[in-house]
């Protein structure tokens, strides 16, 4: 019996025991996730902070809306035709230092049904395609880059990226396809990919990854077709011309030359093949051919000789075509314009290949020979690299200057935007193409002009000339902005009559620079200075706490750029207040704070003040999980989005009727 109780107590004991225990772990365990959430709670809001004070250091910038369009999948896309070759090279030279840093070749195969021209949003198809062809580079070396482009039976223009030995895992692949939003914790090359996914997708297309040892890593870009309407291609006009016409290509290996000789087949000619060894040997019989093909890497002076008789008799049919590799000396290449009738250079597409045939055989033209030799060129000094850190005093010495730009690629107009906004007082005037610039002209008095080359319509060489053939704008400076970087390409912008060229990626020292040298103060520009200087004290009657107009256009520098943001900004948040208030009322906690976030920094970036409180007063009471607090806020914010638009309204009525 004894025995028995002293059990019975000592199981009592045991079991209080185990229930304190259980507390106590209990109790830990509520700690633990009460600190848990309590430090993620804070870690958030320390992130909220630094994005919201990395928003308010970047100030008012056209990137910030773009970005939020491409997350949204709002971008405009303007589709238009342009030159397919001029595309190409600028990815070429963009994408050039990597390729050779990896020792890859480069590839592009066109489809002939794709022709020279395409219709698309060139923009916005060059980011995607400079993006995947940089992820596609970083995967290894010694290997093909490939570019192909065609049509598909779906009638979309499909652009496939690809490295026959780079692999990607599985488990990245499936990252990469399932990633929805950019971040800054993920990886450049997934972001990029996700940034050009969205594009993709806002033009009506789609963007895939397949990846494997087999057949390698290929990216596929799916746009749909649109066909040009205007054809330019002159494909059949060639081929009934040069239907059995014969060319010799001429090489070390028959590789070599085989992914430009499918092009020439497209137009009927037919082919043979000689080795660079047995064209030593014994010398062909020419008269059977109508073209011969050489790589200038293979010229030898002897066979400078022996085709330089051919080339200076004035009596031979007979063409003589030089292709030029893609990082070919310099000197190399000079040999080979010689005795070039016309030059191709690498990797060519058809574009490229159809512009030669034309103009040597329907136009019977010599003009392709490329750039003729100069007395005097030296692109050390024609190319201009900054030397120094831009302070922010140097760009105010140029207040009340006219620049134009003429770019149009939207993330190169931002990136110069942004670099001459810091040139106080100073007007900015941008257009997308030649023609509109010399429309520019003829209402504008122009002090200097930065340009790209390869543009629609009109592109800058050809623009430049017309400018230099006007007694008025002679002495205007013309300034290239362009991906074009070799020798050749240069020669070819200081014929035309430009001053100098400055390099993409573009730097603020490199503008600077630029203005420095060539930008000269006149009277007329320190009129315009003070003229724009007893403007400013009429912006002050503003609402700062609904629009902070002065410090908008102290950022931005132009009443009409500012303008130009605060309607887009409108356009692109229409229905917002529709948004907040469906998000709230459904109790859509986590997908109001991403949206808020989004909505704060598009206000924050035209300094709409008070919309910027209301959402950061918003963002807190979605946190801490108060919806009687955030029913307010729907009514809140429709009234101050009134009261915006009426303050945009009133800027724009003031710039509008100043402009007039």
């Amino acid at each position: 019996m004894v025995s028995s109780t002293l059990l019975f107590a000592s199981d009592t004991s045991s079991g209080q025991g185990n229930t304190l225990l259980y507390l106590l772990l209990l109790l830990l365990l509520l700690l633990f996730v009460f600190f848990f959430f309590a430090k993620r709670m804070q870690s958030e809001r320390a992130k909220a902070k630094k994005e919201a004070k990395t928003s308010g250091e970047r100030g008012t910038n056209p990137e910030v809306l773009e970005a939020y369009r491409i997350e949204s999948k709002k971008i405009k896309i303007e589709n238009q035709p342009f030159r397919l070759s001029g595309l190409l090279h600028i990815l070429t030279n963009k994408i050039g230092k990597a390729l050779k840093a990896h020792n890859h070749h480069l590839h592009y195969d066109v489809d002939s049904e794709v022709g020279r021209y395409i219709v698309g949003d060139n923009d916005y198809i060059e980011q995607i395609l400079e993006a995947l062809l940089k992820n596609t580079i970083v995967l290894g070396t010694d290997s093909e880059i490939v570019l192909s482009i065609f049509r598909s039976r779906q009638n979309f223009l499909v652009f496939d990226v690809s490295n026959e030995k780079g692999v990607i895992s599985k488990v990245d692949c499936r990252e990469y396809l399932t990633t929805e939003s950019i971040s800054t914790e993920k990886s450049e090359e997934l972001n990029s990919f996700v940034k050009a996914k969205k594009i993709a997708e806002a033009m009506g297309g789609s963007l895939t990854l397949s990846s494997n040892k087999r057949s390698g890593t290929h990216y596929t870009l799916k746009i749909p077709y649109i066909p040009d309407k205007d054809n330019r291609s002159h494909q059949q006009q060639l081929k009934k011309f040069l239907e059995g016409k014969r060319a010799l290509f001429i090489g070390k290996t028959k590789y070599e030359t085989k992914r430009v000789q499918y092009i020439f087949e497209t137009y009927g000619i037919k082919i043979s093949d000689m080795k660079l060894e047995d064209f030593e040997k014994k010398k062909p019989d020419l008269s059977r051919y109508d073209m011969v093909i050489i790589r200038s890497s293979d010229l030898t002076a002897k066979h400078i000789a022996f085709f330089k008789r051919i080339y200076e008799n004035p009596k031979s049919e007979f063409k003589i075509i030089i292709s030029h590799e893609l990082f070919e000396p310099e000197n190399k290449i000079a040999l080979g314009k010689s005795i070039a009738h016309a030059e191709l250079f690498n990797p060519a597409i058809i574009g490229d290949v159809e512009e030669i045939l034309y103009q040597m055989f329907i136009l019977k033209s010599k003009a392709v020979k490329g750039i003729s030799n100069m007395e005097v060129f030296d692109p050390e000094t024609f190319v201009l690299k900054g030397s120094r850190s831009v302070r922010e005093g140097d760009l105010k010495k140029f207040s009340g200057a006219h620049i134009a730009v003429a770019e149009d690629s939207k993330v190169d107009q931002r990136v110069i935007r942004n670099i001459l906004n810091k040139a106080e007082g100073a007007s900015l005037f941008f257009v997308e193409n030649g023609l509109d610039m010399i429309k520019l002209l003829e209402e504008k008095e122009i002090d200097i002009i930065f340009t790209d080359i390869n543009m629609p319509l009109l592109d800058g060489l050809t623009m430049t000339k017309r400018i230099r053939s006007n007694p008025k704008w002679e002495n205007i400076p013309i300034i290239s902005i362009s991906s074009m970087a070799f020798k050749h390409e240069i020669r070819s912008m200081v014929l035309a009559g430009m001053n100098a060229t400055i390099s993409k990626p573009i730097t603020a020292q490199e503008v600077y620079r630029a203005l420095e040298r060539f930008l000269k103060v006149t009277p007329a520009m320190q009129a315009r200075s003070l003229k724009k200087e007893q403007k400013r004290n009429v912006y002050t009657d503003y609402d700062r706490n609904i629009l902070d107009v002065q410090k908008g256009l102290d950022e931005v520098g132009e009443e009409l750029q500012y303008m130009e943001i605060l309607l887009e900004t409108r356009e692109t948040l229409k229905g917002s207040a529709k948004q907040v208030s469906k998000l709230i009322y459904d109790d859509e906690y986590l997908a109001m704070k991403a949206y808020a976030r989004s909505l704060r920094d598009l206000y924050k970036n035209i300094h709409a003040n008070e919309m910027v409180k209301i959402l950061d007063e918003l963002t807190h009471y979605v946190y801490i999980n108060k919806k009687v607090y955030l029913m307010e806020y729907t009514a809140l914010y429709q009234k101050n989005w009134m009261d915006l638009q009426k303050e945009i309204d009133r800027f724009v009525a003031f710039v509008i009727d100043e402009e007039s």
